[in-house]
């Protein structure tokens, strides 16, 4: 059953105190047929010869360095590398437990799926766990079309957003890269693989370990960043309008503007933007208040927000 080859991407920028506990638990895999890309993004620090000495300590790990140019490049770099026949990702902040690939290629060949889904633990680097979006996973290993997984992703749903708790059948990404976004460059990603796909299998087992840390890109402070959940969450709504997937991907459009609306008024940041993201929620309005997937709270707050900015920043700031 191992005979398939897996390639595991690994993007390395500023993650010398983790990058060795995650390449540790990629080679340790019980899966063994595997390929590990690790591709050093110009990092500053140490990792470009903690890569280097992997690449010598264990034949099946490859190294890149490249141009510093964001992590959704370095991605794309590697998947254009990539000889195996299915495909997974792991932050280089991150590790798994030693049977992932081998479980989700096991599940991947019993449902014949072309993408396989995992659960995963959020934690500090104390090890303190923290309760995850998807603890309410369908029990043990369930399936879905990728019609259903498409709606997920366009209502933003974590689990479906995100790179790392998958295998991919690398048929399903021909032609698909990354937008080079701060963030969110994942869920567009995502979003085309799911058009590829047949049918995605869905398992409850926690097997990723996903690292919460400061300085890292999602918990950064509120900057221009994260004005990418808007466009990655505009390019799923633009290719979805007059379909069954449009109230989904108007419900998520509509809570990443109104996400960029808070921080914008919390953080004084980004101030700039403000009219550009009421003018488009603004111009959605009839769809945001016809989609059943739009909470009453997000209705309310379009509502206030067509009437008076100065009515919608009080609420913000209640």
């Amino acid at each position: 059953m191992q005979k398939d080859l897996i390639s595991v991407i690994v993007p390395v920028y500023r993650v010398e105190k983790y990058i060795n506990k995650c390449v540790q638990s990629i080679v340790d895999q019980t899966y063994k047929n595997i390929e590990i890309i690790l591709v050093d993004d110009s990092s500053p620090d140490n990792c470009p010869a903690i890569c280097d000495a992997w690449a010598k300590k264990d034949g099946r790990v490859r190294t890149f360095h490249i141009e510093n140019k964001g992590v959704a490049n370095s991605r794309n770099f590697a998947l254009s590398k990539a000889n195996g026949e299915y495909v997974s990702f792991v932050d280089g902040d991150d590790f798994i437990e030693p049977n992932m690939l081998e479980t989700l290629f096991v599940n991947m060949i019993a449902t014949g799926a072309d993408v396989s889904v995992c659960s995963f633990i959020r934690q500090d680097e104390s090890g303190t766990e923290f309760c995850s979006p998807d603890d309410d996973f369908s029990p043990v290993l369930g399936t879905i079309t990728s019609a259903e997984a498409l709606n997920k992703t366009a209502i933003g749903d974590y689990k479906f957003g995100v790179l790392w708790n998958k295998l991919y059948k690398k048929t399903v990404l021909h032609g698909v890269k990354m937008p080079l976004f701060v963030c969110c460059e994942d869920l567009v990603f995502n979003y085309y693989a799911f058009k590829n796909a047949n049918r995605v299998c869905v398992s409850e087992k926690k097997l990723y370990h996903y690292l919460i840390r400061s300085g890292s890109t999602t918990s950064a402070e509120f900057g221009i960043g994260a004005f990418d959940a808007v466009k990655a969450k505009q390019i799923v709504l633009a290719n979805e309008i007059g379909t069954e997937t449009e109230p989904y991907a108007i419900a998520g459009f509509a809570q990443s503007c109104f996400a960029m609306l808070s921080g914008i008024v919390r953080s004084g940041n980004c101030l700039e933007k403000y009219d550009e993201i009421r003018q488009l929620l603004l111009s959605y309005k009839k769809q945001i208040l016809a989609s059943p997937h739009c909470s009453a709270r997000d209705k309310a707050k379009l509502c206030a927000l067509a009437v008076s900015k100065s009515l919608y920043n009080k609420l913000i700031l209640k």
